[in-house]
């Protein structure tokens, strides 16, 4: 069980995780160098472990090789265009039964565009798969941007090797843009050059440069910290490795944060936030979370406990994550009288009495959603006792979770 005393305060210092999805890209760049590099901060969370893991596999493995990539979306998507062009190579591509359910027919239709040779081994469009790597010309090619921006970076990460390079054409609302840039960003501190224009991304052939690379931590995981920081009336959180001009889209938390009275403030890699004004009742008004998913599920249940008048868009693919995430807070707010509407991509919040829930453990299902189980633990800053059918979901991205916000005064409690 899961409590918290002294509720209205949250003063401590967090170490956060280094960030996962700039490790996952390092280590693809790195896999894609003609030289090996040395990674410092390289995230420790079962995402990027295994991504590490598999592409060790490939190196050492010759002809076929088997790679089982469990519930990790990301090394997936980025695998699938990784093994694509490893000529004269075979690989299957396997994961979970979630994993299975998850699209991906939008990039491996791409790839096919460019000659991959891609197999279905179970249901049309989604995984497992069967790759023959080739040898890829490049050229150009055009894709949704509306299901995954992990297509259309798998296809930015592989584009320089290409002999004419690529020309990605995005079609449709681009969800997780930010996501994107970040790939270009990365990929441009290994030297390489591109253009972006309207929604078309130009990557010449050209190589990448090695170098020694320091991941900085990561701010999806202070995003718990700063929707922890909505629900309290005394806030002084201090974080190491966060810089205030990161390059990963999340780092926006910090203006969203000010609109609702948390100031952020640095010193060289330090962050330290604090609540210069108490709280107070938010007049209605829209976030739009397209270009930044992972904000979205620990703001939607500070906005539902605290700021029920404020109303979110932009999440229809958090439909395709670990889990349906919007059915997932939906049936499990319930449980505590919140109410969440969602209709035309639209969320909105409906609250009844919630004191009769307040002295009993209210037990949640995890989904095996890092993220659903820790936006939901947020609900023990205001008296709630709760508990998970399971928790070690975290590993997935941030390992020590529970560790950390014991630092704040929460208590795990045997039962």
């Amino acid at each position: 069980m899961i409590t918290k005393f002294n509720a209205d305060s949250l003063v401590g210092n967090i170490e956060l995780p280094s960030s996962k999805s700039i490790s996952n890209r390092v280590l693809m760049i790195r896999a894609l160098c003609d030289h090996a590099f040395a990674i410092e901060n390289l995230s420790t969370a079962n995402d990027t472990v295994l991504l590490n893991q598999l592409l060790l596999k490939i190196k050492r493995s010759k002809e076929s090789t088997s790679l089982e990539i469990e519930d990790a979306g990301t090394p997936f998507r980025l695998l699938t265009a990784f093994c694509a062009i490893q000529e004269g190579r075979e690989f299957t591509l396997s994961g979970s039964e979630r994993m299975k359910q998850r699209p991906i027919q939008e990039l491996v239709e791409a790839l096919q565009a460019l000659g991959a040779d891609i197999t279905y081994l179970d249901k049309f469009g989604f995984p497992n798969l069967l790759i023959k790597g080739k040898r890829l010309k490049g050229g150009q090619i055009t894709i949704s941007g509306k299901t995954s921006s992990q297509f259309i970076s798998a296809l930015c990460l592989i584009a320089p090797l290409l002999e004419d390079g690529l020309s990605i054409c995005i079609i449709d609302e681009i969800v997780s843009d930010a996501y994107i840039q970040m790939t270009l960003d990365i990929m441009s501190e290994f030297g390489i050059l591109y253009s972006r224009k309207n929604q078309v991304i130009t990557i010449p052939h050209q190589d990448y440069i090695p170098r020694d690379y320091a991941i900085e931590n990561d701010w999806s995981s202070a995003t718990f910290f700063y929707a922890m920081a909505f629900l309290s009336n005394n806030v002084d959180i201090k974080m190491k490795g966060l810089y205030e001009n990161s390059f990963q889209g999340d780092s926006s938390i910090k203006n969203i944060a000010e609109q609702f009275g948390i100031r952020t403030q640095f010193h060289n890699d330090l962050c330290i936030i604090k609540r210069m004004s108490p709280i107070a009742e938010i007049n209605s008004q829209i976030f739009n979370f397209l270009s930044h998913p992972d904000l979205a599920i620990p703001l939607i249940v500070a906005f539902a406990i605290q700021y029920p008048n404020i109303q979110i868009s932009g999440i229809h693919h958090l439909e395709l994550k670990e889990s349906n995430r919007i059915h997932a807070l939906q049936t499990q707010l319930s449980k505590i009288g919140i109410h969440l509407e969602y209709a035309n991509n639209l969320l909105s919040f409906q609250k009844e009495l919630e004191k009769e829930y307040l002295n009993q453990v209210i037990h949640f299902e995890s989904f095996s959603d890092h993220r659903i189980v820790m936006s939901l633990t947020l609900l023990a800053i205001k008296g709630y006792q709760i508990k998970f059918d399971n928790n070690t979901c975290v590993k997935k991205s941030f390992p020590n979770f529970f560790q950390q916000i014991e630092r704040l005064g929460f208590q795990q409690i045997a039962q």
